[in-house]
């Protein structure tokens, strides 16, 4: 007996185009404001908790502290990386807002996304940023207390990943933060 109707065999799923998505969205904003697109495939997004809105408060503030000049920081937006649109918790981008008013990145410097009971998920998401070029992409472990570290993004996947306890100093931006105080 099959656990799911997806796993049928005869089950055909069609994959939708962001533009699609996006028109889904807009005709249907409160239907699909939990949902992010996913290599073509809608995908409900978890709740957030109090921890978790702790710690992207605290990344966005620790990041702000470092990030250089030429660079700005969005929290909850959405991005455009060629068949999804994600929402990540903290997005850092070249250049500054207003070059987005009327259209979605397409790319990232650094993406983090903060993980307490959607670590395989995020894990995953990394395939994707990779494909869309995003130079840096952190997964922020709560449970276990490690921020995984993704760089150099080539042919869709990322090349390198360093794990950094919550202890550790991580670099970003040529200078280091820690999570050792949360």
């Amino acid at each position: 007996m099959q656990s799911s109707i997806l796993e049928l065999p005869e089950v055909k799923l069609t994959k939708i185009s962001v533009k699609d998505y996006e028109f889904l969205c807009r005709e249907n904003p409160t239907q699909y404001e939990k949902t992010e697109l996913f290599e073509g495939v809608i995908v409900e997004k978890m709740t957030k908790s109090n921890e978790h809105d702790f710690y992207s408060q605290e990344l966005n503030e620790l990041i702000q502290e470092v990030l250089p000049r030429g660079y700005f920081i969005r929290r909850e937006s959405s991005i455009h990386l060629l068949d999804s649109d994600f929402e990540p918790d903290i997005l850092v981008l070249r250049g500054n807002n207003k070059e987005y008013r009327f259209q979605k990145p397409e790319t990232a410097r650094l993406i983090v996304e903060i993980s307490i009971s959607s670590l395989n998920y995020d894990r995953e998401k990394a395939k994707a940023y990779a494909k869309g070029n995003v130079e840096e992409y952190w997964i922020v472990d709560v449970t276990n207390k490690k921020v995984e570290v993704y760089t150099n993004p080539q042919n869709g996947n990322y090349l390198d990943k360093k794990s950094f306890d919550f202890q550790n100093e991580i670099p970003v931006f040529g200078k280091q933060i820690s999570l050792k105080n949360t």
